[in-house]
């Protein structure tokens, strides 16, 4: 089993080696308003995993681990963050299977037991990245660049000859090359993304205030369904499109019905847009690094829910994730990335 424990989502992905079956379970977890509930949820997601798959906890082998969410706001630092994690984890793990080996990624390229986990903090933090690259890069394309829109960052990876080809390893360093682009297709403030926006030929101020995300555009756009249940928005009120006209309304100091529909439709394109273009300039770059080849001689690996905002496909060669998986597990690829890394240093386990 392959985990990847976020700061907003919990994935886990189940593989079972004898026929080749794959599931997987997400939830959405905001690690900075319960961090101590986190042993409790994973429990929660693993029961359910096992009634979907139909598998005997006890017949798992293997339970790896990767991680993002030691940034949460609820931890003081990087050491506080990633151990309380991997207390939870271990204490899940133990209640869950009685001989399922735990294991956490590091971004080294290794595994570690629990126990070096206190040791090992900077390699084990965000290190999600690291395993989906490594995982497509011995699987799917030993060449290229892989590019995982989440709902609230895109990595951009180059992979030369089988290998993650860029040193930085930290969040600060992969900011600093531009392989982490702090923008996703969810929970992007749109005061992050623009600073004014063109209604009725007049650019307006946005204001600088979390009333909006591009989660919102999307939904007035219809690229993604609507979720009457689902409270995760700005405003703490449900995701649905009349919910979202009413956030993005604010963001000029409209109310709803003061917004028409083209007006809305334009704005959120408009957001959409600066994102795209954002993503795509840090594409750029690495491009540029790797060799200055032409788009078409680029091998572009996609992965992630965000997929639209990547605008390059139509002029690069692309393998997208959801082919080679399915559209539910490539929302979680880094949980079944691990597990893969974990089966490939554990070959005599199968």
């Amino acid at each position: 089993m392959g985990v990847d424990v976020g700061g907003a989502n919990l994935k886990s992905v189940l593989i079972n080696q004898q026929t080749e079956e794959t599931t997987a379970r997400e939830s959405f977890f905001p690690m900075w308003k319960r961090p101590e509930s986190l042993a409790e949820q994973l429990r929660s997601d693993w029961a359910s995993l096992l009634a979907d798959s139909q598998t005997d906890a006890d017949s798992i082998d293997g339970i790896a681990v990767t991680m993002t969410g030691e940034l949460a706001d609820c931890f003081t630092d990087r050491q506080h963050g990633v151990t309380h994690i991997a207390e939870h984890v271990q204490s899940a793990a133990k209640q869950f299977s009685r001989r399922a080996a735990l294991a956490f990624y590091s971004a080294a390229g290794k595994f570690i037991g629990v126990d070096a986990v206190p040791s090992q903090v900077d390699a084990l933090a965000a290190s999600n990245w690291h395993a989906l690259a490594s995982w497509a890069a011995n699987h799917v394309s030993t060449n290229g660049i892989l590019i995982d829109v989440g709902s609230t960052t895109t990595d951009i990876i180059p992979l030369q000859n089988g290998r993650v080809s860029t040193d930085a390893k930290t969040d600060h360093q992969r900011l600093r090359d531009g392989s982490l682009v702090y923008i996703g297709c969810r929970r992007t403030p749109v005061c992050s993304l623009v600073d004014s926006l063109r209604i009725d030929g007049i650019d307006v101020p946005i204001m600088n205030e979390f009333f909006a995300t591009i989660d919102d555009a999307r939904l007035i756009l219809r690229q993604q369904p609507e979720s009457s249940e689902d409270l995760d928005s700005a405003d703490g009120r449900p995701r649905d499109r009349q919910s979202a006209y009413r956030r993005l309304a604010k963001m000029v100091g409209l109310d709803a019905n003061e917004l028409s529909s083209e007006q809305a439709d334009s704005l959120s394109q408009q957001i959409i847009a600066s994102a795209q273009i954002q993503i795509d300039q840090s594409l750029q770059r690495w491009i540029e690094r790797i060799s200055g080849q032409a788009d078409e001689n680029i091998t572009l690996l996609l992965s992630g829910h965000g997929q639209d905002l990547i605008t390059r496909t139509n002029r690069c060669n692309t393998i997208d994730l959801r082919d080679r998986l399915t559209p539910e597990v490539s929302r979680s690829a880094p949980a079944f990335a691990v597990a893969r890394l974990w089966l490939d240093t554990h070959r005599e386990v199968r």
